[in-house]
């Protein structure tokens, strides 16, 4: 399951909100590249309701990779 499909799942229980930003912790030694992250991330978003969200990553120097926060707005992305 994808970051982007995690989230999507728990959308519903939070009734309608739209999402304005993803963060998360990338440890050095984690193997993953931030910049590839970033576009994966715009491009599994796109036409979902995490489309638009900001990624933000923290940079750590461990081997971490790990979901740190979800920031929410109590209104729809369209509004």
């Amino acid at each position: 399951m994808s970051l982007v499909d995690a989230i999507c799942e728990e959308l519903p229980k939070l009734g309608d909100v739209s999402i304005r930003s993803v963060r998360i912790r990338v440890g050095a030694l984690s193997g993953v590249v931030p910049d590839a992250l970033t576009f994966a991330f715009d491009v599994a978003a796109d036409g979902s309701r995490v489309a638009g969200a900001r990624l933000d990553i923290e940079a750590t120097a461990g081997s971490e990779l790990e979901l740190a926060g979800v920031e929410v707005v109590d209104e729809p992305a369209d509004s």
